[in-house]
C-alpha cells in the first residue's frame, strides 16, 4: 500500500511495505538483492501466518525460518516502491535452469497453425521437468488432422521446430506437444 501522506502511487508498483513488515529480496543464488536486483520476495511480520493448516510440506517449502516466500519475483526502487517482475512458482525448472511458461507461451503464439497454447512442466527424471506445451489449433488446421491424422506429427514437428530454432535447449518441448480443443472454464 502507499503511506497516506502520499497523494499518487508510482505507475506499475504494487505500492510500499505495511507498517510492521519487514521484507528481503532473495536472489536465485541465495545472496540477497540489492535496490533495482530482481528476486524471490520473502516478507515476515506479527500479519503472517504460522503456516497451512494441515499441510505440514507446504508449509515447510513456503516457510522458512520465520520468513514467507511469496513467491514472487520483485525489485524494489530506492523509494520503497516494490514492482512484481513474475511469477517464481509458476517457473519450470528444466536441470537446475528457470523457464518462464510465459515467455515460451508468447513465441509460440506467433506460430501459424496456434491459436491458442498454455505450456507447464511435465515431471522428467533426469531433467526434474520439461516444457510440455497444451495447443489449441486454428480450426483450419484442426480440419485438416481430423481428415488426415498423419498430418498431426508434421504439425508438432512444426511447432517443436518454432521453438528449437530461436530458443536455448533447456526451452525446447521435451515434455511433447499435445493437441487440446480448448481450456476448461474456471469456476
Amino acid at each position: 500500500m502507499f503511506p497516506v501522506s502520499q497523494k499518487i502511487g508510482t505507475l506499475g508498483s504494487a505500492g510500499q511495505l505495511v507498517s510492521g513488515t519487514i521484507a528481503k529480496v532473495v536472489k536465485a543464488d541465495g545472496s540477497l538483492a540489492g535496490v533495482g536486483e530482481p528476486g524471490e520476495l520473502f516478507i515476515t511480520g506479527p500479519q503472517i501466518t504460522l503456516g497451512y493448516y494441515g499441510n505440514d510440506e507446504a508449509t515447510r517449502e513456503t516457510y522458512i525460518d520465520g520468513w514467507l516466500r511469496t513467491g514472487d519475483e520483485v525489485l524494489f526502487h530506492e523509494n520503497g516502491d516494490i514492482f512484481v517482475v513474475d511469477r517464481i512458482k509458476e517457473l519450470i525448472k528444466v536441470k537446475g535452469f528457470q523457464v518462464a511458461p510465459s515467455e515460451l507461451e508468447g513465441h509460440l503464439i506467433g506460430h501459424p497453425d496456434v491459436v491458442d497454447v498454455a505450456v507447464v512442466g511435465a515431471p522428467d527424471d533426469y531433467s526434474g521437468e520439461v516444457p510440455l506445451a497444451y495447443v489449441v489449433l486454428k480450426p483450419d488446421t484442426a480440419k485438416a488432422i481430423q481428415e488426415n491424422t498423419s498430418l498431426a506429427a508434421d504439425v508438432r514437428t512444426s511447432i517443436f521446430k518454432h521453438v528449437a530454432d530461436v530458443k536455448s535447449k533447456y526451452k525446447w518441448l521435451a515434455g511433447g506437444v499435445e493437441f487440446i480443443d480448448g481450456y476448461p472454464e474456471e469456476s
